[in-house]
């Protein structure tokens, strides 16, 4: 959006020094914002913002590989897609010895893989399902509040709903200390230094 209102102002503007201004800020915003449509972090995010979806990204071929990523990660989060944890599947697993009576079956590791496969291949087709049809719903308003649209909508997007709460929770900061501490350092200096410790809490914590 930045981007779009530079360009728009810079088809208005006729003044050189204003276009060389437009120009070096096209540049600068290419420069720092290159990479954030590729960024999993950033772009999942805007996936996940009912109000962006796929309207969030410039390019498309982004925002492609952005869905891609998304389906990835819902369908690890379905109950029969198969884990990291799990033993892959391969002949050079050692059978346990049968006994002389026990019958030896041949398909038992084709059924063991083709199962696996369904389980799988199940898995994937329901996280397609459950983004597409996420997708395919009007984005919200820019003035409305994505978590609420999530709250309402989590029995609806079960997997989706997890991964927003993921990406869309608010990042970890020490900001609000470092400013009650900067406030303390201007409150309690040399030249002011006989206020109380009581007075000094009620003037950073009770104001």
């Amino acid at each position: 959006m930045l981007k779009h209102a530079l360009s728009e102002l810079m088809a208005q503007n006729s003044n050189k020094t204003a276009k060389d201004l437009g120009i070096n800020l096209n540049r600068i915003m290419n420069d720092k914002l290159s990479g954030i449509e590729t960024t999993s972090i950033f772009s999942l995010s805007s996936l996940l913002d009912p109000r962006f979806k796929t309207l969030g990204f410039q390019s498309p071929s982004n925002a492609e590989s952005a869905v891609h990523r998304l389906k990835s990660e819902c369908a690890a989060l379905l109950p029969n897609a198969p884990t990291q944890e799990d033993p892959p599947s391969t002949s050079t697993a050692q059978p346990e010895p049968a006994a002389s009576s026990q019958v030896i079956d041949p398909w038992k590791l084709l059924d063991r893989d083709a199962e696996e496969a369904r389980a799988s291949r199940n898995a994937t087709a329901d996280a397609i399902v459950e983004v597409q049809r996420y997708l395919s719903a009007p984005p919200l308003e820019r003035s409305q509040d994505p978590l609420v649209y999530w709250t309402t909508n989590k029995a609806r997007y079960p997997n989706l709903y997890h991964l927003a709460n993921q990406y869309l929770a608010t990042p970890a900061s020490s900001v609000a200390c470092e400013r009650v501490f900067s406030k303390a350092g201007e409150m309690v200096s040399k030249k002011r230094n006989r206020l109380k410790p009581s007075t000094v809490e009620k003037l950073l914590f009770f104001k």
